[in-house]
């Protein structure tokens, strides 16, 4: 990390300031070659958390007005010398201060490069370095909380302190195989042990419970409609956006293409998609959106069945609910059955369809009461209606793998101990849950996964 490096931190687009961040032991000299005080004041003599106003030079061509705002390491996000430029934050004028730092010494700083260096440096465990791209990305105030609570350390306090009794039942287990004679037997038991283990497991297993709907929460879900011409797909869609997207008629086939929209529905994100009816058709245009709708069937997480509640079931529509029913046990996949346009008359009984999905609602998308019955529908389906964002909570599948890992060795070692091994056998066991604990804080990790982790972040991040 002997590299000085830079990038503009603040979005690709015009704002009222743009930012240009520096870091690295060249920082400040690298920032003055390119900035001047207004009061002829050097960065370097200053001490952190200092600031300077002045010019942003391009040799002795002014380029634009800056504050400079320096960060003496350790005491910065990255733990290094940091200073960030803040000028006014037009596209072409941050692009041109950022070549400006590059010419001075700097180097273009990669994805998530700051926030790495904030990792090496010890500033950051790597499971609070993954939730700074989630507080980023959050798309509402529950994953916005359950980011910045991961960030302060929740979820790292819960891994550490599972570990630690982990580490403590492993030393003692093996003082006990190198010093028999010396280790108490009231302290190395089944007794004492298998309770220590199974709490740790069900510790564990109640992290990897709650990350679906954390997920959800963070990133929503994928959202099919599906169903036969005319059912009301389009009518639900616009319902749930609150607003007209899809064109509605009472000609069946009006939709012919995949419509794809975000909608907030409570504390769930639904990445809809209003699809084409499913039906046979010889119309080539028809018969191309069709099989898309029948992809986003297969592909997505969550399918919103939707028939007809006016007319009774048909072949076609068991044949659907068949398709549903396959795709959720194909995949971990949830799927509601709506009956429609209960405004004018049932003739389908929700025990006809429930057999086939996760949930059955029977509404009228033309009502706009229809938004709240779907919102608590949903809500307690996906396991959202509950979260507590302030808990501990898995933020992406690498640290849900960890947990797995661990809850795997912890089952192994509960029935070693359970079996009668010997203690270094149910030991051996046990390390196997620990490493992938600190793998998931970065306490023991790979530089494959470092460099994965941090491929995923923005520049300038």
């Amino acid at each position: 990390m002997e590299k000085t490096i830079a990038a503009i931190a603040t979005p690709n687009a015009a704002g009222g300031i743009g930012i240009v961040r520096i870091s690295g032991n060249d920082a400040v000299s690298v920032a003055e070659r390119v900035f001047r005080a207004a009061g002829g004041t050097k960065l370097a003599s200053l001490p952190g958390y200092s600031c300077l106003f002045g010019t942003v030079y391009n040799g002795n061509e002014p380029v634009d007005q800056a504050v400079a705002l320096l960060f003496r390491a350790p005491r910065s996000y990255t733990g290094e010398d940091v200073v960030e430029l803040q000028c006014h934050g037009g596209l072409f004028l941050m692009q041109e201060i950022l070549r400006l730092v590059l010419a001075a010494g700097a180097t273009a700083a990669g994805p998530g490069e700051f926030t790495k260096r904030a990792f090496l440096n010890g500033k950051l465990d790597l499971s609070e370095a993954e939730s700074v791209m989630n507080l980023i990305s959050a798309h509402g105030e529950q994953a916005a909380n359950a980011a910045y609570h991961t960030l302060e350390g929740t979820l790292s306090k819960e891994i550490r302190s599972i570990a630690d009794g982990l580490i403590a039942a492993s030393a003692r287990m093996a003082a006990w195989a190198d010093y028999p004679d010396e280790i108490y037997e009231e302290e190395l038991n089944y007794d004492t042990l298998l309770p220590e283990f199974e709490e740790a497991r069900q510790r564990l297993q109640t992290l990897v419970s709650r990350f679906d709907a954390g997920q959800i929460i963070s990133e929503g879900i994928t959202t099919a409609i599906v169903g036969k011409p005319n059912v009301g797909k389009s009518t639900l869609m616009n319902r749930l956006l609150q607003r007209n997207r899809s064109i509605v008629t009472s000609v069946a086939g009006t939709t012919r293409d995949v419509i794809e929209e975000t909608a907030r529905i409570g504390n769930v994100v639904l990445r809809l998609s209003d699809t084409a009816g499913l039906h046979e058709s010889s119309d080539t245009v028809e018969a191309i959106g069709i099989q898309m709708a029948r992809e986003k069937l297969t592909h997505s997480d969550l399918i919103l069945a939707v028939f007809d509640g006016s007319e009774a079931l048909s072949p076609s529509d068991f044949s659907l609910l068949e398709e549903v029913r396959d795709a959720c046990n194909a995949g971990r996949k949830k799927a509601v059955g709506i009956i429609n346009k209960a405004d004018l008359g049932n003739q389908v009984s929700e025990s006809s369809i429930a057999p086939f999905v996760s949930a059955v609602i029977t509404l009228s998308a033309n009502d706009p009461g229809c938004y709240d019955k779907m919102k608590q529908l949903l809500e307690n389906l996906l396991g959202t209606a509950e979260f507590d964002s302030s808990a501990a909570v898995l933020a992406n599948e690498r640290q849900l793998l960890c947990c797995q890992k661990a809850i795997d060795a912890l089952s192994e070692a509960i029935f070693a101990l359970s079996s009668g091994l010997t203690m270094d056998a149910v030991n051996v066991s046990v390390e196997g849950a620990i490493s992938p604990l600190l793998e998931l804080t970065g306490e023991q990790v790979s530089d494959t996964v470092i460099e994965e982790v941090f491929a995923t972040f923005c520049v300038g991040k």
